[in-house]
């Protein structure tokens, strides 16, 4: 029974168990793992984004009725960042303000801004920022803006602070020739024969003082308002006066005027039928004060006309916006007619109807005394002399998405446990060597056949002596059921001696078996690491192009991210599968050896039986 129970251990039921003892400590490292990448991936809410840059300052928004009372939530908006002596340490930054840098609150994804103004000597700047979200009645969001690094390149993207929907944005900052468009469409006027250069709301602004004075914008393919139309800008009249035009869009057919009509704002669209839509003239317009000015047209909906943030007039717009085909006329009417005096700021256009919590913010972000923006105090932090390298890794490990960090995780798994077993079978496979010489030079000094029967613990780990042991046990039973000694037999039988073949070469089997346990793991890793990193990289890069199509943007900041994380799954999966291949190559030529030197042995024992067989039967 103990012989037979033996075997059985030795088979495959023993192969099993042992590979079943190899997982679970295989599973428990493979817990303590995931524990400590959780540990990793989890967030600090108080991390430094980049240790390059020395200085940070939050930037806060609050929308509760005790700041700028928006009660909807507004996305993607380019808001105003006003620094000054008060609120920003001027020398701290580089003098063109080049190392300005604004980050999501989470300290990981950087917004794309542009710099309007940025005076060192005034210490006055002037920055538009794309926030990605802004929530309604609350103070809980807000950004970063870093700065204080001399070796930082410029970071601005004035096409990217804008969404696809913004057509046109003139700051009026400049100080001659025509205004420039800040957008991504580059809707840059065509005349101007105003003044610039005029103090006003948010640095500088433009002055129409009347005789022909206006600016020209060239009809173009992206000013197309047909699914929605918003005209924002600050105004101050000197003044009331007749009926003037601030913007007016006419062919002689179709028109969109948004003009004053002693002191009272109004907004006109006219189709081609002959159908015109005009205002309520209830939106007054004090005299030489500031005011904030916003129409939105909504197709099929209605025609709204916002003072200083606040619905003041509105009416019902039945069918599309008009699409006039002619250029549009700032200041004066298309015949130069009806010509504006005062001075402007900060005009934009939309292809939409932007909301009324976009208009709010607006008014409370640009504003002087908006309630919208509060800046904390400066933290000092950085000074990291890390390599690039050492930055950029930095970078990509903070772009990847959690679709890439799961195909990452089971890589990581993966490589671990090839790790582990790669150091089982080399201390497997170093004891089973060791063992086999020793074996190896007390079997060429017996005698007797059975001699190291009896020796399981000096060979413990050598598969000779294992097949050795089955052989021998083979010859002894074949002994028993003859009735003889195993010390008295002079040899064995040609049917004895095919026996032993038999249990020898099935031992050496359950060896080879035994040598080769958990090397499927290996060559999981091997053969599936490159493609389950490429299926990482695929499902990456799919998703940054899905995003680009929500967004409707197309830019190189846009794309490099969501790439680089992509592609940090493919640079996983090969890190995993090349250690895995020669590693896997390097055990396999092991076990190659080990077996080989098994099946020398059993012929080196066969022939040793044959040599001493005579005509037993």
């Amino acid at each position: 029974m103990d012989r037979k129970k033996d075997k059985v251990e030795r088979g495959v039921p023993g192969a099993f168990l042992s590979e079943l003892r190899m997982l679970n400590k295989m599973s428990a490292l493979i817990v303590l793992l995931m524990i400590t990448i959780g540990l990793f991936i989890v967030p600090d809410a108080n991390a430094w984004w980049d240790g390059k840059w020395q200085q940070r300052m939050k930037i806060q928004f609050d929308t509760s009725s005790n700041g700028a009372g928006i009660d909807e939530n507004v996305a993607d908006v380019p808001l105003l960042v006003r620094l000054h002596t008060g609120n920003f340490s001027f020398p701290s930054a580089k003098e063109d303000g080049s190392d300005l840098r604004f980050v999501s609150l989470d300290d990981k994804s950087p917004l794309k801004y542009h710099i309007e103004k940025f005076d060192p000597m005034e210490e006055i700047a002037l920055i538009w920022v794309k926030v990605p979200r802004i929530s309604g009645g609350g103070s809980q969001d807000s950004i970063w803006m870093y700065y204080g690094n001399d070796s930082a390149p410029d970071g601005q993207d004035a096409g990217g602070t804008y969404d696809v929907n913004q057509v046109a944005v003139y700051h009026l900052g400049d100080e001659d020739g025509n205004p420039r468009d800040s957008t991504a469409y580059s809707n840059h006027a065509a005349s101007f024969s105003g003044k610039l250069g005029v103090p006003s709301v948010v640095g500088n602004g433009a002055q129409f003082s009347g005789a022909g004075e206006l600016m020209t914008i060239t009809r173009a393919a992206s000013l197309n308002f047909t699914k929605g139309f918003t005209f924002s800008t600050w105004v101050r009249i000197n003044q009331s006066e007749g009926n003037t035009h601030f913007l007016s869009w006419d062919d002689g057919k179709q028109s969109i005027i948004v003009g004053v009509e002693e002191s009272k704002v109004y907004c006109s669209l006219s189709s081609g039928s002959g159908q015109t839509t005009v205002t309520p003239k209830t939106a007054v317009l004090t005299p030489n004060g500031w005011h904030h000015l916003a129409v939105t047209a909504d197709p099929d909906n209605r025609i709204t006309l916002y003072l200083d943030g606040s619905e003041t007039a509105y009416i019902k717009l039945r069918g599309m916006v008009p699409a006039p085909a002619a250029d549009i006329i700032i200041g004066a009417s298309a015949k130069g007619s009806n010509v504006f005096t005062g001075d402007v700021d900060e005009m934009q256009l939309s292809g939409t109807a932007r909301s009324a919590g976009w208009i709010k913010a607006a008014f409370q972000g640009q504003g002087p005394d908006g309630m919208l923006t509060s800046y904390m105090q400066e933290e000092s932090g950085g000074g990291s002399s890390e390599s690039l390298t050492i930055h950029l890794m930095k970078v990509i490990v903070r772009t990847i998405t959690l679709d890439g960090w799961v195909i990452i995780g089971i890589l990581v798994l993966m490589g671990f446990a090839s790790v582990y077993v790669f150091q089982q079978k080399v201390i497997l496979l170093r004891q089973s060597k060791k063992d086999n010489q020793s074996f190896s030079h007390s079997f060429r000094g017996i005698e007797h056949t059975f001699t190291l029967l009896e020796k399981d613990q000096d060979f413990s780990g050598s598969p000779l002596y294992r097949v050795y042991r089955a052989g021998c046990e083979e010859l002894k039973s074949w002994l028993e059921r003859k009735g003889k000694s195993s010390k008295e037999h002079k040899g064995f039988s040609e049917h004895a001696i095919n026996g032993f073949k038999a249990a020898v070469e099935k031992e050496a089997m359950y060896e080879s078996r035994k040598l080769s346990a958990g090397m499927v793991i290996m060559n999981m890793s091997v053969a599936g690491g490159p493609f389950l990193g490429l299926l990482g990289t695929v499902w990456g890069v799919m998703n940054t192009f899905a995003s680009l199509a929500e967004s409707g943007e197309a830019n190189l900041t846009a794309i490099a991210p969501g790439v680089a994380s992509a592609l940090a799954c493919t640079l996983a999966g090969l890190i995993v599968a090349i250690p895995a291949l020669f590693a896997s190559s390097y055990l396999v030529g092991l076990i190659k050896d080990m077996n080989a030197d098994i099946n020398a042995f059993i012929d080196d024992f066969i022939l040793k039986l044959e040599e001493g067989s005579g005509d037993a039967s």
